[in-house]
């Protein structure tokens, strides 16, 4: 499906929030990730790259900050940006997706490039649970 006019703005926020620095104990900052909840409320988050595998994807701290600031689960549309483009999201964000409400798979836009967005059940088509 083609990208709306809030699409292209979440693009824009997610790409704002990439700014990689070096910390401690990694890097924080080198993608970042905007969502817009059902309810039109927008979270974003960065990924911490940190050492012995302790972080987690900019797609992870938006939703965090999703379940932290609101009561909503559901999330209308989600899109991750570093390294110059667009990321798809990793399996384990999918799958985090569809575990905080199982609507997500049906309900969810995933913005995978410049002009295309798909939904989540297209990306995580198989449950477990």
């Amino acid at each position: 499906m083609s990208l709306t006019e809030e699409d292209r703005n979440l693009i824009a926020k997610a790409k704002e929030l990439v700014r990689e620095r070096k910390v401690s104990g990694g890097y924080v900052g080198s993608v970042g990730a905007a969502l817009v909840t059902a309810d039109g409320e927008i979270f974003t988050g960065v990924c911490l790259d940190l050492a012995c595998g302790i972080g987690f994807c900019a797609e992870h701290s938006a939703i965090a900050g999703m379940i932290s600031h609101s009561d909503e689960t559901r999330i209308r549309t989600i899109v991750a940006y570093g390294g110059d483009k667009i990321m798809y999201p990793c399996g384990r964000c999918r799958e985090m997706m569809a575990l905080i409400d199982k609507r997500n798979r049906e309900d969810t836009w995933i913005i995978v490039s410049d002009d295309e967005k798909v939904k989540l059940k297209e990306l995580l088509p198989g449950e477990w649970m």
